[in-house]
């Protein structure tokens, strides 16, 4: 069986025949105590709790108790504990879902609706016939390629104007019969192919995009940066925002989304590994954000990166009126405002630093903040890692939205 597992658990390690058993087990019985789900397992009990333990993180499982005998395990009611249900099975009726969430069979004809109504969920067959529920993936009325389902499962996504996230192709479809302007989404498919194979290479198990090049030109002689890098694009031509850069955007909504910031620090972690590597770093820091909200990304990231490394304070100038890079468009006054509202707090010291923000969009505020870090004799040299950064050659894009 193809094990895919499409958006923010995309990534997840979770052995094919484990997970089969916590499918079946939801379908057979509903909520479930760990002692069902060992039952025919390679896995240890410590493996399997660890297991559960990141699928409730993940927002796919909820425990019916906090802890002791009572525990116990039911999917819960969102897209991607749907998404993670429907792996393993090509149909599923009403009951075996109510099952799965743990609901009267009326409730969970309910909940299914909007679902349903969403595009996630297509329903089949009418009334007295039996009527069965498919995920929307697996139906496709354009003849893709493997080579192009594979890509576009793998990297595509497309969030709706009213928030929903769509991952891999029924993201690619909906975007492209009602986005796009075009008729012909089989050539789409294979010209958002091409674009990839133009813009990445994907043999490289980690993935950094040297952004470098471009600081001259943005900042001429006043260049503070040793190395610029990337994780993904911001954007790219024709097909807009990347997957992790609608991460990022999702992550500084203002509402908490402690997985969606998971899956973030799970695409960056290996990137952030090599350069601590090569560029033997021995201090980073974290660009502190201009605008307040509940959970910031780069406090989060800085809690849950695992770099064991001492951490340069960095915040911003009290006293004045916060503006935001984004709103200002010209590069100079960018610089300014980087200039006067970076502060940073460090007895220094140090060879290399990594300084470390969620978007490039000028470069200007990783530029300055390098320049004070060299000049404050706080580190000899300076290099930037962004999650996300234009795709342009030559110059940055100013990006007005994360």
């Amino acid at each position: 069986m193809s094990y895919i597992i499409y958006g923010i658990i995309s990534n997840m390690n979770i052995e094919i025949k484990q997970s089969d058993i916590i499918i079946k087990t939801l379908l057979k019985s509903g909520a479930f105590a760990i002692s069902e789900v060992e039952r025919g397992s390679k896995m240890s009990r410590s493996g399997i709790g660890k297991l559960l333990h990141g699928l409730v993180e993940k927002n796919i499982l909820a425990m019916t108790a906090d802890a002791g005998a009572a525990v116990r395990y039911k999917l819960v009611v969102n897209d991607q504990a749907l998404i993670f249900l429907f792996q393993g099975v090509d149909q599923l009726m009403i009951d075996e879902i109510a099952r799965a969430w743990n609901v009267s069979t009326l409730s969970a004809k309910k909940y299914i609706k909007k679902f349903v109504d969403s595009g996630l969920l297509i329903k089949r067959g009418l009334p007295p016939k039996k009527i069965v529920y498919v995920h929307a993936m697996a139906v496709s009325a354009y003849d893709f390629s493997a080579e192009q389902k594979n890509i576009i499962d793998k990297y595509y996504a497309y969030t709706t104007p009213d928030g929903q996230l769509l991952p891999g192709e029924r993201g690619f479809v909906h975007w492209a019969e009602n986005k796009s302007g075009r008729k012909d989404i089989e050539s789409l498919a294979q010209e958002y192919l091409e674009t990839r194979k133009k813009y990445y290479n994907d043999k490289n198990r980690v993935l950094l995009i040297d952004a470098t090049d471009k600081l001259s030109q943005v900042f001429g002689d006043s260049v503070y940066l040793e190395k610029l890098f990337h994780r993904d694009f911001d954007a790219l031509p024709v097909f807009g925002k990347t997957y992790l850069s609608q991460m990022v955007r999702i992550a500084k909504s203002g509402h908490t989304n402690t997985a969606v910031m998971l899956h973030i620090v799970e695409q960056i972690q290996q990137s952030l590994n090599q350069l601590v590597f090569e560029y033997r770093i021995d201090a980073i820091g974290f660009i502190p954000p201009t605008v307040m909200r509940k959970t910031q990304l780069m406090s989060f990231l800085a809690k849950r990166l695992d770099i064991d490394l001492p951490i340069i304070i960095i915040t911003k100038a009290e006293n004045i009126v916060p503006v935001q890079q984004k709103s200002l468009k010209k590069i100079e006054d960018r610089i300014l405002n980087a200039n006067k509202t970076i502060v940073i707090k460090s007895n220094g010291g140090y060879k290399n630093v990594l300084l470390i923000d969620d978007v490039t969009g000028s470069g200007a505020t990783l530029n300055e903040t390098a320049k004070k870090i060299i000049t404050q004799g706080i580190g000899q040299k300076v290099y930037g890692f962004t999650i996300t950064g234009s795709a342009k050659a030559g110059v940055f894009d100013i990006i007005s939205e994360a």
